[in-house]
């Protein structure tokens, strides 16, 4: 009867893990609730990465697992005309909650988001809850389940986490490490070196960066309990048992190669951003963001774990219940994990030696899992002195008194810290001094409550202040799903793309559906970056987005034969336009232009001469502090005083043929150009070129030449800026349809384009260059009839291979770079796995009885 007295007593505690999910994830939703927020009322939450990249990948995701996208998991023909999918597949959507869009219609893709980010916070408190009760299982469960809740609500859950949803399956796999490696710490059984490789592995398959600091974490937890539990017997075991530990990490990583290393070979030959100087903030704002409420994105560490939990740590290493060898030893491993953050080469170290653009406290959620593992230790040995309480009080109150009104504070922070101190001092106080059962009830509860109203009040204040920073708006309502319809409606992939543009996101070929030019990942391909930039795309982000011209040469050269516009009165609408085929056949020396990039360029790729760059004059109105020169070869400068706050004007004057169309490059200016006489559009805003946003403006339409065939662009700036020497293009539309129709007569008889493959069915008696629209990137090989597989050569960029008269076919497929290696990687990993299980297994065999 004991035993199963005990048996239930344990299986109630272990209650504590599903509450610990329920209780974080209600914390999230009530934030969302309070401020009204989708999906609980209009106000948008998709900022920044959450709606530029996480919803829309989520949608091509969606779209390749129900068969409807044009690609697979090799490719993505949706994007920049064609790119690489396996990268962003591991960057932003390769984990498994993320299949839970399955269960959501399309146009609820921002809810399916939600719902992955809510479920991640969810497992997040339940393995924290889960590890904590491993490693201390003698305190309360309650208090377990709270820190498991003040985990998952951490402020990093909160404001980091909360737009990059990618980045919590890390905050996931911390603990979850921790857990495994406490299970192959204290026991060598086989079941945990056969499950804790496979478990490691999909986390890593989730989201390598994060959970590459969630395993730094986990490293530092293993080397704390290697060096400073009581009860680890002798060193011999200890080392072993940190051995052991690291052979299934290593395994487990292993395991994920055959994804992982074709996803580092795609960060390789991605477009790569300036190289960053690390600059530490000052310790106030760094300690500043301990406390609950803050908010800093991209600045500073989401290091809060809430007052109570703040309180149990700080007292860990004055709580004399605790051996003093464990209390050096932990409160030691957490100063240096905090002080790593400011230095450096350790911030290189969590980085992996790769120091991000954006925030560089990303690795902000791994320290505040330590401080709520030390806080557990503390109050599940138990808190009796008054000194132990004391002195973490007069800590916390003095950081409050310098930090409760840094920029990062909000309301929150000034009220949520006196009163959730004041009631985790009072608990303590009446459950120490003879306390009744009624006050044994009660203050358990009273501390939940607060906790928890904590935690939603934080989620509430962080989205709000988050929000009133950045542009937010609705993924999907009713314009888009008339975007949706009319693209769709008018799908013809592969004879001609339908463009969607960017009317929603940066990504909308994925969001919406088609096949556009829009593009925006950290993983893009450099190659195609450099070379839509040549063909006179503009960019963001140092080229990892590209800005679509909506230039009819380019849409010609790539088959975009419809395209979503607006009509005059703001109605989404298609414009159609002839363009030639998504193959065609050159001649084996095609004609190259001599114009200068870009108008040369996609000269070169239409294979025909339509634009001519005439010489022009800069004029000055009256009045203007503009003066422009033309003294440095190749560049107009044009200077600007600066500081002087009305923007002043200038125009460029040359002679085209009546009728054509004029195009501006220019994408260096900063200012704005006056379209068709009658509307300023901005070219780039001042600050472009600051980091994080670093952009390039497009080739643009800016007007048709008269009668008389003379131009007048009118431009104004700001600041001193500068244009190329001949910028204005003019277009003939009579030679480009010309052009176009010789490109659709010489396609091949078939053409036929799978997930990651074109093959072509040449004409009888074909001789030339066999061209594809699709930009060449690493990867791709092609062969002619049955010869062996090469890589394909390019033409102005675009991917292309001779074939002689009596070739009857092309194929191309597209091979992610480092598969085959990551396969056998990945072999050999399982291989160790059983290797090692078979020689543990015979170890154990012959290992003598004990009686």
């Amino acid at each position: 009867m004991k035993l199963m007295a005990a048996a239930r007593g344990r299986g109630r505690e272990w209650l504590a893990v599903p509450l610990a999910a329920l209780a974080a994830a209600a914390a999230y939703i009530a934030g969302g609730i309070i401020r009204g927020s989708y999906p609980f009322g209009s106000i948008p939450r998709n900022i920044l990465d959450l709606g530029q990249q996480f919803i829309p990948m989520h949608a091509h995701l969606r779209d390749i697992m129900t068969g409807t996208a044009p690609g697979d998991f090799f490719f993505n023909w949706s994007s920049g005309y064609g790119v690489p999918y396996i990268g962003d597949f591991m960057a932003y959507n390769g984990a498994a909650l993320s299949w839970i869009v399955l269960l959501f219609p399309r146009d609820k893709i921002d809810l399916a988001l939600y719902v992955i980010s809510a479920t991640a916070i969810a497992c997040a408190a339940a393995a924290m809850t889960a590890y904590l009760r491993k490693l201390r299982p003698g305190g309360p469960a309650w208090l377990a389940a709270l820190a498991g809740v003040s985990y998952a609500t951490c402020g990093w859950a909160f404001d980091d986490g909360g737009y990059m949803t990618g980045w919590l399956y890390g905050l996931i796999a911390f603990p979850v490490i921790c857990l495994l490696c406490e299970w192959v710490w204290q026991s060598r059984s086989l079941p945990s070196m056969i499950v804790s490789p496979f478990v490691i592995a999909l986390f890593w398959y989730s989201h390598f960066y994060t959970v590459y600091m969630a395993s730094l974490g986990a490293a530092i937890v293993v080397i704390a309990r290697v060096l400073g539990d009581p009860e680890g017997g002798d060193w011999l075991r200890r080392i072993r048992g940190a051995a052991r530990c690291l052979v299934v990490v290593v395994i487990g990583i292993a395991l994920s190669a055959p994804l992982l290393v074709p996803t580092f070979k795609s960060v390789g030959y991605a477009r790569p951003s300036p190289d960053e100087t690390f600059h530490p903030i000052g310790w106030l704002y760094f300690f500043g963001r301990l406390l609950p409420g803050t908010e800093g994105v991209g600045k500073t560490p989401g290091l809060a774990v809430g007052t109570l939990m703040l309180l149990l740590a700080l007292s860990f290493p004055f709580n004399w219940k605790i051996a003093l060898r464990e209390r050096i030893v932990w409160s030691a491993a957490i100063l240096l994990a905090i002080g790593s953050m400011q230095i450096t080469i350790t911030h290189e170290i969590w980085h992996g030696f790769d120091a991000p653009n954006g925030n560089p406290y990303r690795q902000a959620f791994v320290i505040a899992g330590l401080i709520v593992i030390a806080g557990w230790m503390s109050v599940a040995t138990g808190i009796t002195k008054v000194s132990t309480v004391v002195v973490p009080a007069v800590f916390l109150a003095a950081l409050y008194a310098f930090a409760w009104n840094n920029w990062t504070s909000t309301a929150v922070t000034a009220v949520a810290v006196p009163v959730v101190g004041v009631l985790a001092i009072a608990a303590w106080v009446v459950t120490r001094w003879k306390p009744t059962k009624r006050v044994l009830r009660i203050a358990p509860v009273v501390l939940v409550v607060a906790v928890l109203v904590e935690s939603g009040a934080s989620s509430y204040a962080i989205e709000a202040h988050r929000g009133e920073k950045y542009h937010t708006g609705r993924a999907w309502a009713a314009r888009q799903e008339t975007a949706r319809a009319l693209v769709m409606g008018d799908n013809d992939w592969p004879r001609q793309r339908v463009a969607p543009g960017a009317f929603t996101t940066v990504n909308d070929p994925m969001l919406i559906g088609g096949e556009g030019p829009e593009y925006y990942s950290s993983t893009i391909p450099d190659e195609l970056t450099q070379e839509l930039l040549n063909l006179g795309f503009g960019y963001s982000a140092f080229g990892r987005s590209i800005v679509d011209p909506v230039n009819p040469v380019v849409d010609a050269v790539f088959s975009v034969g419809a395209r979503l516009t607006l009509n005059p009165k703001g109605e989404l609408q298609l414009a159609r336009s002839q363009v030639a085929p998504f193959v065609t056949v050159r001649p084996l020396r095609p004609w190259v232009s001599q114009l200068g990039a870009p108008y040369g360029l996609q000269e070169t790729a239409l294979g025909a001469g339509v634009y001519t760059t005439p010489k022009l004059r800069a004029y000055v109105d009256e009045g203007s502090p503009v003066t422009v020169s033309d003294k440095r070869p190749g560049v107009l400068t044009i200077n600007h005083p600066v500081g002087l706050p009305k923007a002043g004007e200038f125009r460029l004057t040359a002679r085209c043929t009546p009728g054509d169309e004029v195009y501006l490059f220019g994408p260096e200016f900063v200012g704005d150009v006056l379209v068709d006489g009658r509307k300023w559009t901005i070219s780039l805003t001042t600050g472009a070129k600051r980091p994080g946003i670093f952009r390039g403006a497009p080739v643009r339409r800016v007007s048709t030449a008269g009668p008389s065939g003379v131009v007048d662009v009118k431009l104004r700036v700001p600041e001193p800026t500068n244009l190329p020497e001949r910028p204005i293009g003019c277009l003939d539309r009579t030679k480009l349809d010309a052009a176009v129709a010789t490109l659709r007569a010489s396609q091949p008889a078939e053409v036929h384009v799978g997930g990651h493959n074109i093959d072509v069915k040449l004409n009888p008696g074909t001789r030339g260059l066999v061209v594809m629209g699709v930009v060449r990137t690493p990867g791709w090989r092609c062969r002619v009839d049955d010869q062996s597989w090469r890589k394909p050569t390019q033409m102005a960029g675009l991917m292309a291979m001779p074939v002689g008269r009596s070739s009857t076919k092309v194929s191309c497929t597209y091979h992610p770079a480092g598969l085959r290696l990551g396969l056998l990687v990945g072999a050999g990993a399982l291989a160790a796995l059983l290797l090692t299980v078979a020689a543990l297994s015979l170890l154990r065999r012959r290992r003598p009885t004990q009686p």
